[in-house]
């Protein structure tokens, strides 16, 4: 008898311990577009409490890059929370070309889902498209699917994306009418919280004011001036300058506009401190997942660029917001019991004009002319027809009916367009799918082209264009390419099992989900990568 009591005993003691190697709740938060150099540029201007707060006590990993291309939101938010390149998890882009409908397709769409929160259908959304479990999924799976995944994001993909197929919800903005929606994939109707929180009007309560500096103008030394040539018009007054006038833009352009403003990074955090509060997330023994993606930065950085006041004050805003949720988080869950990350979806590319005009070499890709004069030079060297089925994300897709009709070899034809590409301006490689699929020299462009391209959906050649070079209107920026401007990101660790420190070796952004998968001790999402950040984690 006394033996079984201390064997119950030695039982107890071994999941008591083991329920202590758990954090509570995972915060995954993803700033969409962020280069790391917006960390130490506007460093002088953050708070204490938000990204050095999580910086001095945390894990920063500053030597952070994408492994693939393109660098684009849905693809890195797949990878995050997958581990895994879209060679696997399937999402090579926003949107891609599927050769079966011979039509294009949006990475999270679903014909089948329903709008929920909506009558519209910018709710018809689910995961269905990606091909791999994310930690989300794994989570579910460790706790027996008691444990929850939530995601939250102005964005429909970055919502979607990182809580996974078993996901209890993932909630985006409808940008006709400013509330947080979802679908049917999820849930029959909004909870009675959610519901609360549209039914408040927050958008329109933050855009009340317009959009106006925090600081003083003058003070924004670490930009160029407010009025430039390298940034879209957005306000009637004809130029890119604050304020902005958000009601006014808000009717005449949706709620789209008040997403390209900070505040649509302050809604995302206030509806995502509801969600901690009213799902009950951290409350249990079940390990829960709460992602949030402040897609706002990428919706700005796209309409002004990496050098604009519009991009600085929106960092130093997103420094309050993070240090708002930090000290929520604090106050509800404890720091000793959540683990938190953050990381971007993809850096940005500089303004071309503005580099071209101190001289950097760089320029815009004319897209349109490379297109006509390949279909040109095809129809002249294998004949007439439509060689081309699509060319989309510096990819082309080839007509392999056309080409089995004629006799024709499709590395001829694979040949004949490489052998063009690289005569046209702004080219610098290009790769055929079975070079793809082969070992290759290892540049940089070829190692992330294999980890980007699926067989299953991706394109039979890959352009890569010089660097700097963007297919873009020549105000604001993009991203997509293989070089550390659009691949460099901060990745930070913080709060349970994360140790305090600095790593300046290089690391890959699908180490992120083993990291978590060690320090949670879940298994790993099932393609995930296999090396988590050692120097990260806490060892017992």
């Amino acid at each position: 008898m006394r033996i079984l009591v201390f064997a119950l005993f030695l039982s107890a003691t071994s999941l008591h311990t083991f329920a202590q190697t758990q954090p509570k709740l995972v915060v995954g938060i993803v700033v969409d577009q962020m280069r790391m150099d917006y960390i130490y540029r506007y460093w002088d201007k953050y708070s204490e409490n938000g990204f050095k707060k999580l910086m001095n006590e945390g894990f920063t990993c500053k030597n952070a890059h994408y492994n693939y291309i393109p660098t684009y939101t849905g693809p890195g938010h797949a990878s995050i929370f997958t581990g895994a390149t879209p060679m696997n998890h399937g999402i090579i882009a926003n949107d891609w070309f599927d050769k079966a409908s011979d039509k294009s397709l949006y990475c999270v769409s679903d014909s089948l889902a329903k709008s929920v929160g909506t009558n519209n259908e910018q709710g018809k959304m689910s995961p269905s498209h990606l091909l791999a479990p994310t930690l989300g999924d794994a989570f579910k799976i460790s706790t027996q699917f008691r444990g929850k995944s939530i995601g939250v994001s102005i964005k429909d993909r970055a919502a979607i994306l990182p809580a996974g197929h078993s996901a209890d919800a993932a909630y985006w903005m409808d940008f006709e009418t400013g509330n947080f929606i979802t679908s049917n994939h999820y849930m029959n109707s909004l909870p009675k919280w959610a519901s609360r929180f549209n039914s408040e009007k927050h958008a329109d309560e933050l855009a009340k004011e317009g959009w106006q500096t925090l600081l003083a103008i003058e003070k924004y030394t670490e930009s160029t001036e407010d009025n430039t040539p390298y940034e879209k018009v957005y306000n009637k007054n004809g130029y890119p300058v604050f304020p902005y006038d958000l009601p006014q833009l808000i009717k005449d352009k949706s709620y789209y506009a008040f997403a390209n403003s900070p505040y649509g990074n302050t809604i995302v955090r206030q509806f995502a401190e509801q969600a901690i509060i009213n799902e009950d997330l951290g409350d249990d023994e079940f390990i829960d997942l709460l992602t949030i993606s402040f897609s706002s930065p990428d919706i700005i950085g796209h309409a002004f660029g990496p050098q604009s006041i519009e991009i600085e004050d929106t960092y130093i805003r997103l420094d309050l917001e993070v240090a708002q949720l930090i000290a929520s988080l604090n106050e509800r869950i404890g720091k000793e019991n959540y683990t938190l990350f953050l990381t971007a979806d993809h850096a940005a590319a500089q303004v071309p004009s503005y580099l071209k005009d101190h001289k950097i070499p760089t320029n815009y890709f004319e897209t349109d002319r490379f297109l006509e004069e390949l279909k040109a030079h095809l129809n002249s060297s294998l004949g007439q027809g439509r060689w081309l089925l699509n060319y989309s994300n510096q990819q082309i897709f080839l007509n392999h009916a056309l080409i089995a009709s004629k006799n024709l070899e499709t590395d001829l034809v694979l040949d004949e367009i490489k052998t063009f590409a690289l005569s046209f301006k702004g080219v610098a490689n290009a790769l055929s799918s079975s070079q793809l699929q082969h070992p290759l020299p290892s540049d940089q462009f070829a190692f992330m082209a294999q980890r980007g391209w699926n067989p299953l959906r991706s394109g039979d050649m890959v352009i890569q264009f010089l660097a700097g070079w963007m297919e873009y209107g020549h105000q604001g920026t993009t991203h997509g390419s293989s070089y550390n401007y659009d691949s460099h990101v901060p990745i930070i660790f913080y709060g349970f099992g994360i140790n305090q420190g600095v790593e300046l070796e290089p690391v890959e952004i699908t180490q992120i989900a083993p990291t978590i998968s060690i320090v949670t001790s879940t298994a790993f999402p099932m393609l995930s990568d296999h090396r988590p950040i050692s120097k990260a984690i806490i060892q017992p």
